[in-house]
């Protein structure tokens, strides 16, 4: 079982937290959605936060331990990484997701932008020479907006020197994606789905957002006034307020009931 917070009653909602993050970055916001009338439950994914690596895929692991839950169905909610990790979930196995929501996810089969590709190449070249804090600035200034606070920079900071310490000497090479084989499948999710970005993310997650949401029948997209690309840390009350709203929104014809 991954490790995990749990808050409240009612249907489940599973968090996901951001690929330089780890379950901490949902601790302001549990009670809240907890008090809207869900069992909140936000997970580290393998190889984050106190959770160990694993030889399987991270959505196996977020089903198997939805299992050990005795949560049959859940609502999904997913920054980044964690997006990418619970688009995957709803593509594979659309019977356990009764809603899905995006923040910033990266669509299957992208090519990044010249941009992106510079934020990887500065973070790789300072672990290759070993610079673990030079990685970690390489990275905060690439995905925290020019004007985070210091104690929100500090706090992914902390959470990254973390993922750094259990991702080294790990095999680089990861297991067959099913999206990245098959993009298509993204058309087979039946929940209701809400695709957000920053409106101040990079091009690659705004342009990411449009193409999910094609791809998916029914999705609706939006922006995130004032955030870049990890809203529910820079714009708490506003990432909550979509959520909550997108949550008990019914959905359309033809959509799956959350």
């Amino acid at each position: 079982m991954l490790p995990y917070d749990e808050v409240g009653r009612g249907p489940a909602l599973v968090l996901l937290h951001a690929g330089i993050a780890d379950r901490t970055m949902w601790s302001e916001h549990l009670d809240a959605l907890a008090e809207s009338g869900h069992r909140v439950i936000a997970v580290d994914l393998p190889a984050f936060g106190e959770a160990p690596p694993r030889d399987h895929p991270e959505w196996e692991a977020v089903l198997e331990t939805m299992d050990q839950l005795s949560v049959q169905r859940a609502a999904l909610a997913g920054n980044s990484f964690g997006g990418a990790v619970a688009m995957r979930i709803a593509a594979l196995a659309p019977e356990r997701v009764s809603a899905l929501a995006l923040f910033s996810a990266p669509p299957p089969a992208f090519e990044p932008s010249p941009q992106l590709t510079a934020v990887w190449e500065a973070e790789e070249a300072a672990l290759e020479r070993g610079d673990i804090e030079d990685a970690v600035e390489a990275i905060l200034d690439a995905w925290l907006l020019p004007d985070a606070p210091a104690e929100q920079r500090e706090r992914v900071a902390r959470m990254q020197r973390r993922a750094f310490e259990l991702q080294a000497g790990l095999d680089a090479e990861r297991p067959p994606d099913p999206l990245e084989e098959d993009p298509a499948l993204l058309g087979g999710v039946e929940a209701p789905v809400l695709v957000a970005a920053g409106e101040h993310d990079l091009p690659d997650f705004r342009d990411g957002a449009e193409a999910i949401s094609a791809a998916i029948p029914g999705a609706r997209r939006t922006m995130v006034p004032g955030a870049g690309h990890l809203a529910p840390l820079e714009t708490p009350e506003v990432f909550r307020r979509l959520l909550i709203d997108f949550l008990a929104t019914p959905p359309g014809p033809g959509r799956a009931q959350p």
